[in-house]
């Protein structure tokens, strides 16, 4: 490109930037408001059906499909690489990726069951360990107190182990050890999680030397909710969807009693999960009797997440969030099936498709990826990327905002005229 083809586009895309910061539509985006500049791009040979990212020694990794079988995969942020070496396996299969003692575990199809193993950058390990016999069927892994905990099959039931890079321990002591865990959260110096006493499915903690305590709450708090799931913390609370006998609802548990979290503002939503704190509030889908939208709870008040003026119209069903440059990223289904949205606080912004359902993420290198469908309902889901330039925040000078959008628009036609003029001289030059 010559430098005065370079000289027209910057003064084309300086242009377009203060327009964007004035209020215009952002390019890539459906709504009318002043959203970042965003660059939304699938990423060329991802494998598909990527899932589980996660970050370690400057890569990403994450499982994804090799044309016969899920595989763990490294990413540099331009290239997916399929991850082999020596060592057992390689596994596949596999899903729960966690870093833990500067390697990555995760559970894999040995051939036979599903056993715990590890990738130490050079070789995967499927673990066996000494103490109590490996577990099969691992799943739910998370650390806590410098131990990988994990649910594993014992030969009957689904129940929690422990492993700490030498041996496994089946987890014992305190309560009658529940079965089938999952939603491992660490809160208040312990390890929650939803488990099954037998009958139903209750909140249960756990720390080494007490052991299992199965939690039913103080006497001046609601009664301990049924069935729930989904455990987040926020602002020093454990927060969860729980039942309370007739619909799932918002519970809070502060280490001492349980409660079913109501205040002002609109009316509490029922169905809630997928909770994600944003702008120090909790963030959450919810169903308000008639479809489900986005609300927040900050404390005192719900507030059903309406976007102001010059917003796109509010989506439904939204979930799998994601927080990147200070925006609150989301798949919602904004009348053009599920796309992707945004919120920053004030207005919605819907993107042009595709993506199509989003479902996993990570920001890595200062850049949003995600999987996501190129075409609705196709199945086929690939790496995305998704980039954004903040919005300049501009000086007061003086001039009102119908003058500095004519300025604007003025600079944005000399723009589009010298890139035209440049091209048509360099036309005429070549021939």
């Amino acid at each position: 490109m010559s430098p005065n083809h370079r000289r027209a586009h910057r003064a084309l895309a300086g242009a377009a930037t203060l327009l964007l910061t004035l209020g215009m539509t952002a390019f890539g985006a459906t709504a009318a408001v002043a959203a970042p500049a965003v660059d939304i791009a699938i990423v060329p040979g991802s494998p598909e059906g990527p899932s589980d990212f996660v970050e370690w020694n400057g890569l990403v990794y994450f499982n994804g499909f090799n044309g016969a079988d899920q595989v763990l995969y490294s990413f540099d942020g331009t290239t997916a690489t399929e991850v082999v070496g020596g060592g057992d396996g390689p596994p596949f299969d596999i899903y729960d990726l966690v870093v833990y003692q500067d390697k990555i575990f995760f559970a894999g199809f040995d051939g036979s069951t599903y056993p715990l193993w590890s990738w130490d950058g050079l070789e995967f390990e499927e673990i066996s360990g000494g103490g109590d016999p490996a577990p099969t069927f691992v799943a739910e892994l998370a650390v806590y107190d410098g131990l990988l905990y994990l649910r594993g099959f014992d030969g009957s039931d689904s129940v929690l182990y422990s492993w700490n890079g030498s041996i496994f321990e089946k987890r014992t002591g305190g309560e009658p050890a529940p079965i089938n865990i999952f939603d491992p959260t660490v809160f208040d110096g312990k390890l929650y999680f939803a488990g099954s006493n037998g009958t139903e499915t209750v909140l249960y903690s756990w720390a080494d030397g007490p052991g299992f305590d199965e939690i039913s709450g103080g006497g001046g708090g609601d009664p301990a909710p049924l069935d729930l799931f989904d455990l987040y913390v926020h602002d020093g609370i454990l927060y969860f969807s729980g039942s309370d006998g007739g619909d799932y609802v918002l519970y809070g548990w502060d280490g001492t009693d349980f409660s079913v979290v109501n205040g002002g503002g609109d009316t509490a939503p029922t169905d809630v999960e997928d909770f994600i704190t944003y702008n120090g509030a909790l963030y959450f889908p919810g169903y308000d009797g008639s479809d489900y939208y986005l609300y927040s709870w900050d404390g005192t008040d719900f507030t059903q997440i309406v976007g102001g003026t010059g917003s796109a119209p509010t989506p439904d069903s939204p979930g799998n969030f994601v927080i990147y440059n200070d925006v609150l990223y989301f798949n919602g289904d904004g009348d053009v099936s599920d796309t992707l949205h945004s919120w920053d606080g004030s207005i919605f912004t819907r993107y042009a498709a595709p993506p199509f359902g989003m479902e996993d993420s990570i920001v890595y290198n200062g850049v949003l990826y995600f999987n996501a469908e190129a075409e609705d309902g196709d199945g086929i889901e690939n790496i995305w990327s998704l980039r954004t330039a903040a919005v300049p925040e501009l000086a007061d000078t003086g001039v009102e905002p119908g003058i500095s959008l004519g300025l604007a628009g003025m600079a944005l036609i000399a723009g589009v005229a010298l890139l035209l003029t440049t091209r048509r001289r360099e036309a005429e030059h070549a021939n």
